[in-house]
C-alpha cells in the first residue's frame, strides 16, 4: 500500500508546479563535473579522461539509486534528506575503484565535487521547503483521524459530506478515507471515479505517518499493530553488522576522545568516572547501560528521578557533556556487546519502564528493536520528562520500528549531527 502511495505521489510531483527540484539536482551535479574537468583538464592523456567519466557514472547512479528509496514523507513533499549524501556516496564508490585498478584520480577535484554539490543539495532543498506547495487532501467524513490530519502542517484540507458530481473542479493530490468506517454504496462508487481521474484514495492512517513521520497512539490498532509487530526484515540482521563494522572503525577516535572526557570528569568531581545503569532492551530484557557519570554521586539516593532544565543534580562540566552527547561515548561498548544499536528508541529505566507499559498503551512495542544512543524521537523531540512528553516520544519511536530501513537511519545520522551541533533536547 505505501510502495504505490509512493510511486503515485512521485508520478503527481511530476506534474506539480515543483519538478525543477530534480532539474535543480541534475544542474548542479552538471556544475560540479565541469569543476572537476577544469582541475583535470591539465591532464591530456586517457587516465583523466576516464577519471571524469567515472565519477560522472558513479555520481549520476548513486543520485538515481538514492532517489529510488525515498521514504514516503518525500513523496509528499516533505524534504527529502537523502540525496544529500550522494556526492560523498559517488567520492567513496570513485575512490575505491581507484583503489582496486590503482588508476588515476584527483583528490583535489574529487573534494571540490564533493563539497559544491552538497553545498548545491542543501541550497535546493532549502528553497524547496521554504515555497513548497501544501498538500491537497479531500477528507471523506466521518472519519476519526480528522482531528489529527487538521492538526498536520502544510496541508490544505478539504471535508467532503457528500460525494461531488464534478470532477474536474477539483484541486486535490489524493482522497483520504477511514479504514474503520462502512461508507455507502455511493461513496464506494465516487471513488472508484475518483482513481480513474487521477485522484488517489488512501487511509488517513497514511498520510498522517508521512506527514508527520510519527505513528499517534489512537492509530496503533488491528492491522498497523501487526504491521509493526511483524517488522522483523532482513534489514536488522544487516544493521547489526554495521554497528559492528562502524564501531571497529571509529575505534581509535572513540578511545581518544574517551581518555580525554574521563579525565575531566574525574579531575571535576573525582571517582567514579563512569556511571552504570540497568535499562530495558530488545524484547523488554535488561541490561546494564554505562556512560560518563555527570550527575553526583548521591544523585539517586532518593530513587530514580527524570532529569530536568537545570537540574541541581548535573555537575558544572556534566551539563557541558550531556549538551553535545559526549556523555553517551561509553555505550559503544554496549553495541558492540550486542545490548545495543547505533540508532534505535533510547533505553529506558526499568523502574520507568514498567510504570510507562502501565499507562501508555502499547509502549511495549519500543522493545521490538535494540534501543539507541540516538534515535528517531531523540532528535525529533528531545528529552522526555514525564508520562504525557513519553506518550508523544513514543509516537516517533512506533514510526521508527514501523519503517526501520536504511533510508530512516541516514536520516536519523543527518539529525543526530545537527543536535550534537546545537545540542537540542538535552536536560
Amino acid at each position: 500500500m505505501l510502495l504505490e502511495l509512493r510511486k503515485y505521489i512521485s508520478k503527481r510531483q511530476k506534474r506539480s508546479p515543483w519538478p525543477w527540484l530534480f532539474m535543480f539536482d541534475v544542474l548542479g551535479l552538471i556544475l560540479s563535473i565541469g569543476l572537476v574537468i577544469l582541475q583535470v583538464g591539465r591532464i591530456a592523456d586517457h587516465d583523466g579522461r576516464v577519471f571524469v567519466l567515472l565519477l560522472c557514472a558513479f555520481a549520476l547512479n548513486s543520485y538515481l539509486l538514492l532517489d529510488q528509496i525515498r521514504t514516503l514523507e518525500a513523496g509528499l513533499g516533505k524534504n527529502r534528506i537523502i540525496p544529500l549524501f550522494t556526492p560523498l556516496l559517488a567520492g567513496v564508490l570513485v575512490l575505491v575503484f581507484q583503489a582496486l585498478s590503482r588508476s588515476y584520480y584527483s583528490g583535489r577535484a574529487l573534494a571540490i565535487f564533493v563539497i559544491f554539490w552538497s553545498l548545491w543539495l542543501v541550497l535546493g532543498r532549502f528553497i524547496h521547503r521554504r515555497y513548497r506547495p501544501p498538500v491537497k487532501i479531500l477528507l471523506v467524513e466521518p472519519c476519526s483521524f480528522a482531528s489529527e490530519l487538521k492538526k498536520v502542517s502544510g496541508v490544505k484540507l478539504t471535508l467532503l459530506q457528500h460525494p461531488p458530481k464534478d470532477f474536474s473542479s477539483l484541486d486535490a493530490n489524493l482522497v483520504a478515507i477511514d479504514p474503520s468506517t462502512m461508507y455507502s454504496t455511493d461513496w464506494l462508487h465516487w471513488l472508484a471515479h475518483a482513481d480513474m481521474h487521477g485522484i488517489k484514495t488512501i487511509s488517513a492512517p497514511s498520510v498522517i505517518e508521512a506527514l508527520t513521520r510519527r505513528v499517534p497512539i489512537n492509530m496503533l490498532q488491528g492491522q498497523w499493530a501487526y504491521e509493526i509487530l511483524n517488522n522483523q526484515s532482513i534489514y536488522l540482521l544487516w544493521k547489526r553488522l554495521f554497528d559492528i563494522l562502524a564501531v571497529l572503525i571509529f575505534m581509535p577516535i572513540l578511545l581518544l576522545i574517551s581518555g580525554l572526557v574521563a579525565l575531566i570528569v574525574y579531575f571535576d568531581s573525582g571517582t567514579p568516572v563512569l556511571f552504570k545503569q540497568r535499562r530495558v532492551g530488545l524484547d523488554g530484557k535488561p541490561f546494564t547501560m554505562v556512560k560518563f557519570r555527570t550527575m553526583k554521586t548521591n544523585s539517586e539516593e532518593n530513587g530514580a528521578a527524570f532529569a530536568t532544565l537545570q537540574d541541581p543534580r548535573v555537575t558544572k562540566i556534566g551539563q557541558f557533556l550531556r549538551k553535545f552527547r559526549l556523555d553517551e561515548i561509553p555505550q559503544f561498548w554496549n553495541v558492540l556487546k550486542g545490548d545495543m544499536s547505533i540508532i534505535g528508541p533510547r533505553p529506558e529505566q526499568i523502574s520507568f519502564a514498567r510504570k510507562f507499559d502501565k499507562e501508555i498503551p502499547l509502549y511495549s512495542l519500543r522493545h521490538s528493536v535494540r534501543p539507541g544512543i540516538t534515535g528517531w524521537a531523540q532528535v525529533m523531540q528531545g528529552y522526555a520528562s514525564g508520562v504525557d512528553e513519553t506518550r508523544e516520544k513514543l509516537c516517533y519511536d512506533v514510526y521508527y520500528v514501523k519503517n526501520c530501513s536504511l533510508a530512516l537511519d541516514l536520516r536519523v545520522i543527518y539529525h543526530t549531527i545537527h543536535t550534537i551541533l546545537t545540542g537540542f533536547g538535552s536536560r
